[in-house]
């Protein structure tokens, strides 16, 4: 009887050290990319990180979603990632400010950038 209840209370042991081993691991692989998900947000590189980049002419039309405004800069490869685009518009000081329009952006921009000249507040690229 006591061998039984010492092998329940063991296995018991080795559970739970299991489980916290393993919390312990989902929480500093999860933690690490939270965080660097979250500093993309702010602090996105350009595509094009050397030189002028590649321009791209986009009409913004009145009533865009901010996940249709993104899906279409991810495709004409303007941004890497559209659903990272929708956090970052949601963060902007810009996100009520975008008027419909053409507009000319290069992939040297950043997001940022990109809602200043579809805001009507930045530069568009020079010639």
């Amino acid at each position: 009887m006591k061998k039984d209840s010492f092998l329940l209370g063991f296995v018991g042991l080795l559970l739970r050290i299991a489980i916290i081993v393993l919390a312990v691991i989902l929480i500093k692989e999860y933690a690490g990319k939270c965080y660097n998900y979250g500093y993309r947000i702010f602090k996105e590189p350009a595509v094009t990180v050397v030189g002028e980049g590649k321009k791209i002419t986009i009409n913004l039309t009145e009533g865009v979603t901010p996940k249709a405004l993104g899906e279409l800069l991810e495709a004409k490869g303007l941004i890497r990632d559209s659903k990272l685009f929708i956090l970052q518009y949601f963060c902007s000081e810009y996100r009520k400010d975008l008027k419909p329009g053409t507009y000319e952006l290069r992939s040297s921009m950043t997001a940022e950038e990109m809602f200043a000249v579809m805001a009507g507040k930045g530069e568009e690229p020079k010639e």
